[in-house]
C-alpha cells in the first residue's frame, strides 16, 4: 500500500506541472524551450543525487521531476521554427545544427523521450539505476552537438 505521503508529494508534483504547462503558453518559443530546459534540469537535479548515492531512491520523487519535466517540455515540437534561429532579437544557445540537421535533431530529441520513458518505466532502485545512464547520455550528446555553451 502507498503512503499518504507519497501521493501528497505527487499530487504537489503534478500541480506544480500544471502551473508549469500554464505559464508555458505564455511564453514564446525561445523562452519556453529554455524554461523546458530549466525543468529538465531540475529533474536531473532530482535523479542524480539517487544515482550518486547522496539520497535514497524515491519513485515518487522521479516520478513527479519526470511529470514536470513532460508537463513543461509539451510543446517542444513547435518551438524549433525558422524564426526561432540564432540572431534573433531573443538570445538562444541553440546551435545552427538544430536547422541544418534536422534529422539529428529529431533523432537526438526521440532518443531523450525514449530514455526519459525507460526511466519512468522503472519500478525499484535497480532498474532505475540501470536505465538513468541512458537519459544522461541522452541529454549530454544533443548539448554537445546542437547547444552552445552559455557566456
Amino acid at each position: 500500500m502507498k503512503s499518504k505521503g507519497m501521493w501528497s508529494l505527487l499530487g504537489a508534483a503534478m500541480l506544480t506541472a500544471g502551473l508549469s504547462s500554464a505559464a508555458m503558453a505564455e511564453l514564446g518559443p525561445i523562452e519556453a524551450r529554455q524554461a523546458c530546459m530549466k525543468v529538465s534540469g531540475k529533474m536531473m537535479g532530482v535523479m542524480v543525487p539517487i544515482i550518486k548515492g547522496e539520497k535514497p531512491y524515491d519513485k515518487a520523487a522521479v516520478d513527479g521531476a519526470i511529470a514536470e519535466t513532460e508537463a513543461a517540455c509539451a510543446g517542444w515540437a513547435g518551438w524549433w521554427g525558422e524564426d526561432t534561429k540564432p540572431g534573433g532579437a531573443v538570445k538562444t544557445w541553440a546551435k545552427a545544427e538544430v536547422w541544418s540537421d534536422k534529422a539529428g535533431f529529431e533523432a537526438a530529441s526521440a532518443a531523450f523521450v525514449q530514455a526519459k520513458a525507460a526511466v519512468k518505466a522503472s519500478t525499484d532502485e535497480a532498474s532505475f539505476k540501470a536505465a538513468f545512464p541512458g537519459l544522461g547520455k541522452s541529454c549530454q550528446d544533443c548539448h554537445e552537438k546542437f547547444r552552445a555553451p552559455k557566456e
